[in-house]
């Protein structure tokens, strides 16, 4: 990924739709009653699975996350810590 070529509302968009994926399962499961631990953790494996699938759709070796996969990632584990967050403060 060329950081000039970048569409910068697209990458917007896909970066908070990331976000949002990790922070809204683990305040619902949470909220629901399971341990915030387990949930954070089961949506951290989600997120790396999704982004497992993504390497093979696009014919790339399973392991090998790029730049754009990492910037993924560190979303999805930013939306779930402040889930774990909006839980200890609100829920809990």
């Amino acid at each position: 990924m060329d950081i000039n070529n970048i569409d910068w509302k697209k990458e917007t968009l896909d970066q908070f739709a990331h976000f949002i994926a990790g922070l809204i399962p683990v305040v619902l499961f949470a909220y629901l009653g399971l341990n915030v631990y387990i949930a954070a953790g089961l949506v951290f494996v989600f997120a790396v699975l999704r982004e497992i699938k993504q390497r093979i759709d696009r014919k790339d070796k399973w392991y090998s996350c790029n730049w754009g996969c990492r910037l993924d990632l560190v979303f999805w584990f930013i939306g779930i810590n402040i889930g774990i967050l909006i839980y200890y403060i609100f829920i809990h």
